[in-house]
């Protein structure tokens, strides 16, 4: 959001979510507009491109303007505040490719006011349609649900996601709980929620992969956007297990990843990491390509635009944090 590049149209992206469809590398994002929207958008991989540096190229349209997947929900809808963190899952039997994503339904974008549900998008005759009604919703103590991550196995589809009391605003200190749940439709009767990671753990989200060992899931604490004193550290872990499991006991002990915390971080993450996803080139490998969402080290808008006219440098839009979008290649041995 500070330095770009971005495309035509947006003024920031996130939420990476990373998939091999029809043999060509695809990244489904949630990005903030130049309108002020919330939206989901797609990128492909360049034919000459690589998963570590891209470039990636987000879906245009004839004036080269970036095109959103779909539709904004109508004014009245349940998520018309918004729409992002896409998580896509391959047809399956009689169900066609989905893409799970976290709605807004409040202006608040965090603090006690604000309230998130989960919605599902399915893709019928060449484009995508959303849902009506979300497929998951929260209750108290814990009424926002968000951070979706599916996938589909066993004959059922398997949802990871977040519970809070709320996204959490300046001065707060994290409230988080990753949940897991299945379901036989992907939409409807899912069962009753076992509890993945409790707040004392403080994982915002996650994703996981299949390795040549097994299956691999990488861990993110909720990034520091409001730059809270005496913050939670930050940064991403690491699990393994046979199976994509919704046991925590059958997942090996977290082993640390990425430390966001120490000095000499780049200043794009320096405040935290979070909406992992993770691919492997090569299935036989154990080298990993991460993808993360960063939150910027920066002053807030009045001294950062001072800061930037002073190196001749555009300004960014005024927001209450600053967001890009990274990768990191690892070796999980």
């Amino acid at each position: 959001m500070v330095d770009g590049p971005m495309p035509r149209g947006l003024l920031g992206v996130g939420d990476p979510d990373v998939h091999r469809i029809d043999g060509r590398w695809t990244l489904f994002l949630g990005g903030f507009s130049t309108g002020f929207r919330n939206r989901l958008y797609r990128a492909r991989l360049s034919d000459d491109g690589s998963l570590a540096t891209g470039p990636w190229i987000v879906d245009h349209d004839g004036k080269n303007r970036v095109t959103a997947l779909t539709a904004d929900p109508p004014r009245d809808g349940w998520d018309a505040a918004g729409m992002h963190t896409p998580s896509y899952v391959p047809a399956s039997g009689r169900h066609g490719p989905r893409i799970y994503y976290t709605g807004r339904a409040t202006s608040k974008h965090y603090g006690p006011k604000s309230r998130y549900s989960i919605g599902v998008l399915e893709y019928r005759d060449g484009s995508w349609h959303r849902r009506n009604e979300p497929v998951l919703q929260g209750e108290a103590p814990r009424a926002s649900v968000l951070e979706p991550f599916v996938i589909h196995t066993d004959g059922r589809y398997r949802m990871w996601y977040q519970a809070n009391p709320h996204e959490i605003g300046p001065g707060e200190q994290p409230d988080y709980e990753l949940r897991c749940v299945d379901s036989e439709d992907g939409l409807t009767d899912w069962s009753p929620p076992r509890v993945f990671a409790d707040s004392s753990e403080g994982f915002f989200d996650n994703a996981l992969a299949r390795g040549r060992d097994g299956w691999v899931m990488v861990l993110a604490r909720g990034s520091n956007l409001h730059g809270v004193r005496d913050f939670p550290g930050q940064g991403l872990w690491w699990i393994t297990a046979p199976h994509p499991s919704a046991d925590r006991g059958d997942w090996s002990e977290p082993r640390r990843l990425l430390d966001t915390d120490v000095s000499d971080t780049p200043n794009w993450c320096a405040r935290g990491t979070y909406g992992p996803a993770l691919a492997f080139a090569d299935p036989e490998s154990m080298h990993a390509t991460v993808y993360v969402t960063g939150t910027r080290a920066a002053p807030r808008w009045p001294q950062l635009f001072l800061q930037r006219l002073a190196r001749f440098r555009r300004p960014p839009v005024p927001a209450p944090f600053y967001l890009a979008t990274g990768t990191l290649e690892v070796d999980l041995t």
